[in-house]
């Protein structure tokens, strides 16, 4: 006969991978908009983008528990049962791949995230996706706001981002081309959250651009700078801190740039909880190589 135990467990193991997709898609929500806000040239996350992105974070932790709780009270047997039905369990209601699309497009609209349809714009006709992919192609979106916005106004996004996806795919060993495609993922997911598999797609392919040259700055960067907005519960933020280590180690033999003085702030930030006197020697050293970054002579100085 099963026990109680045995059966929350069973519930668990099939609850589990629904409740670690919701999370996974709803993260990516904010992971998108994060990266794009940090690859901002020489600019640091706003404070109200933190803010917004800690909110995120929080209600997404929270849901996560209540998944969790609902484990619990699943496996429950009925308690007026009893004799040779005592050990039957509630069944346990499986979560589709639509109803788990469904959820995540019904939380983006009431974070008030419209899609392409509903803000596309009168000027559609005079849109050309090929004209504007040789416009965008060397292009994040902070490089050129208006012209990414014209394109999604346009209500054509779409169509853009498969000239991205074909000049990638005829091109798979060019980290160039690889990374134009990660910037018009970002740029869409950027303007459109909903678009939340764009932010998962980016990353895979970053993966393939590390494959290829893994020296490429920007593709680790990029890599990094995402999982750390991902919560403790997931277990990217090791990822991030080996991520950011080996950015150090390979911007100690380049040209000095204000980009990369990010590398050390966020990795300082990772350790300060775990390794607070590693935090101030990674600001240190940071600050020693970027006496302009005042975040950074601020942490040395707090140190």
């Amino acid at each position: 006969m099963r026990t109680a135990h045995d059966t929350s467990s069973t519930t668990e193991s099939r609850m589990q991978p629904a409740v670690t997709l919701v999370s996974s898609l709803l993260l990516a929500v904010g992971v998108s908009a994060a990266v794009t806000l940090a690859l901002r040239p020489a600019e640091p996350v706003a404070p109200a983008v933190d803010r917004n992105l800690s909110q995120a974070i929080a209600e997404l932790q929270q849901a996560q528990r209540a998944l969790q709780q609902q484990l619990a009270t699943l496996a429950v047997p009925h308690p007026e049962r009893s004799g040779a039905g005592a050990d039957e369990r509630i069944a346990v209601p499986q979560l589709e791949p639509a109803t788990v699309a469904a959820a995540v497009e019904a939380y983006l609209r009431r974070r008030g995230a419209g899609s392409p349809g509903e803000t596309a714009a009168a000027g559609a006709e005079g849109f050309d996706p090929e004209r504007a992919y040789g416009e965008l192609k060397g292009s994040s979106y902070w490089d050129q706001p208006d012209a990414w916005k014209r394109a999604f106004a346009s209500g054509r996004m779409d169509e853009l981002v498969a000239q991205f996806e074909a000049a990638a795919k005829a091109n798979p060993n060019d980290p160039k081309t690889q990374m134009q495609l990660v910037s018009a993922y970002l740029a869409y997911n950027q303007m459109d959250p909903s678009k939340w598999n764009l932010s998962m797609k980016a990353d895979g392919v970053l993966d393939k651009v590390l494959d290829l040259d893994p020296a490429h700055w920007q593709a680790r960067f990029t890599k990094a700078v995402s999982y750390t907005f991902w919560p403790e519960f997931l277990g990217k933020k090791g990822e991030a801190i080996t991520h950011f280590e080996k950015l150090v180690q390979q911007q100690a033999s380049m040209p000095v740039e204000a980009s990369q003085a990010q590398t050390y702030l966020y990795l300082g930030n990772l350790l300060e909880a775990r390794d607070p006197a590693r935090a101030r020697a990674v600001w240190a050293q940071g600050a020693a190589r970027h006496p302009e970054n005042q975040e950074l002579q601020q942490k040395r100085g707090g140190s």
